[in-house]
């Protein structure tokens, strides 16, 4: 699909936001889902066993590809608001090569500022075989953990993006109202531009929804701090549910798509049946008849 020049810029954003989606709800159950299953019927040795990498590992992983999944709506709907609100430059921004060079871009880009995450915590084994998951000196420094996991990664994760999307999503909205207005003279191409338009407000509007638990939920922990996570306390179940909105978030993307755009229904239609084509034997009608017997029997 990447290499295929026939497909166009917005398929391969709304490709990379899918992958993305996949990879965060991958890595949250891993970390969420599986560890709840397993206290809830008393513990999975397995699971037990690999908890401690899974913790000091899967994490950073889980940040580093949420942050991927942020910037990458931020990516698709800028992409958007050129095409729409821009429309003199979408030939240069726009482009299949821009959009590939920008999404590597932004995905490299996040991996380096998540890098540090990975510096956070180690695994320690004991002389009985136990494994404890201790915070490295990086970790528990004031200056790090101020500057870094506060200042730095608000801003990186929430503020900037968040404040982009608001932008992009509003000259969007006027946009899509002014269309709306002169719908029964619009072709069937302006049409699907229109759906598609409205199906990505509808995907940031829920995503700006379901990522506000995050920031409230750390904002909790400064607030109550020290916070304890025990199962009962007001934290606990905000902290679930910040979870469950990321990973909801992360599933819904995709049926909106199918629901409001009528024209990523009809390409999803299309690479599903060009995928489940069956290329025609390459059998030669010149051939004697043995060489045509010999082939059509290597095939059966």
């Amino acid at each position: 699909m990447w290499k295929d020049r026939k497909t166009s810029a917005m398929s391969l954003l709304m490709i990379n936001i899918a992958v993305v989606d996949i990879l965060i709800l991958f890595i949250w159950t891993s970390q969420t889902a599986i560890p709840a299953f397993c206290d809830y019927f008393k513990g999975c040795r397995l699971y037990d066993s690999i908890k401690p990498e899974v913790l000091v590992y899967g994490w950073p992983f889980g940040t580093t590809f949420q942050l991927m999944g942020t910037w990458s709506i931020v990516s698709i709907t800028f992409s958007r608001f050129v095409s729409v609100c821009w429309p003199s430059r979408a030939t240069h921004l726009n482009n299949r090569r821009q959009v590939l060079i920008r999404t590597l871009v932004l995905h490299i880009a996040c991996i380096v500022f998540s890098s540090f995450r990975f510096a956070e915590l180690y695994i320690v084994r004991e002389e009985n075989g136990n494994k404890l998951v201790k915070r490295t000196a990086l970790s528990a420094s004031p200056t790090y953990r101020y500057v870094y996991t506060v200042s730095l990664y608000y801003f990186i994760t929430y503020l900037l993006p968040l404040s982009l999307l608001v932008y992009f999503t509003v000259r969007l909205s006027i946009n899509l109202k002014e269309m709306n207005k002169k719908r029964e003279e619009m072709t069937r191409k302006s049409k699907e531009r229109s759906d598609l338009t409205l199906s990505l407000v509808i995907v940031v509007v829920i995503f700006i929804f379901c990522q506000l638990f995050n920031p409230i939920r750390r904002l909790l922990y400064v607030i109550y701090s020290p916070f304890n996570l025990g199962c009962g306390t007001p934290i606990f179940y905000f902290s679930s549910w910040a979870v469950i909105f990321v990973n909801l978030n992360s599933a819904c993307n995709f049926f909106i798509f199918c629901l409001c755009s009528p024209g990523f229904r009809r390409q999803l239609k299309q690479i599903i049946a060009k995928r489940g084509q069956i290329e025609p034997l390459g059998l030669s009608t010149t051939g004697n008849n043995a060489n045509l017997n010999a082939q059509i029997s290597s095939c059966i």
